[in-house]
């Protein structure tokens, strides 16, 4: 039995939004790893560096439990692709790297894909909202 439409389309818009939702997390714990991490720089020591590793593993946990949303959404979209005037196809991102040994080169580096998965994420939340915003027009 097939689904109607606007189950379908409503369907769609969940997923995106559970999307969203880890998205916007995983965009907030960077945020606060990119302080911890200046601050790290900065000479922070051990505690800075284990805050700073303990927002970087939460926000790899939500990019995580995006990237599963986000498949679901790809799935449900499959439903309407005739109905939508985008590309529905979702880019994947990268998850964070932790690093082991705490100087100011690692430091930099840490810091460095902190703000490269953060564009990511922002990347991704981007493309969920366009979606959203189509769907919204059906």
């Amino acid at each position: 039995m097939e689904k109607d439409f606007e189950t379908e389309v409503a369907e769609a818009v969940n997923a995106g939004n559970d999307a969203l939702y880890h998205l916007y997390q995983a965009d907030e714990m960077l945020g606060k790893a990119r302080n911890w991490g200046i601050a790290d720089i900065m000479g922070g020591g051990m505690i800075i560096t284990a805050v700073k590793r303990k927002r970087m593993r939460e926000a790899s946990e939500e990019i995580s439990r995006a990237k599963r949303a986000l498949k679901v959404l790809s799935r449900e979209l499959v439903d309407l692709e005739g109905y939508l005037q985008l590309d529905t196809e979702i880019d994947d991102f990268l998850g964070i790297a932790d690093y082991v040994f705490d100087n100011f080169w690692t430091d930099m580096m840490s810091q460095s894909r902190i703000n490269h998965a953060r564009s990511q994420v922002q990347d991704a939340i981007a493309q969920v909202e366009g979606i959203l915003d189509a769907l919204s027009e059906l």
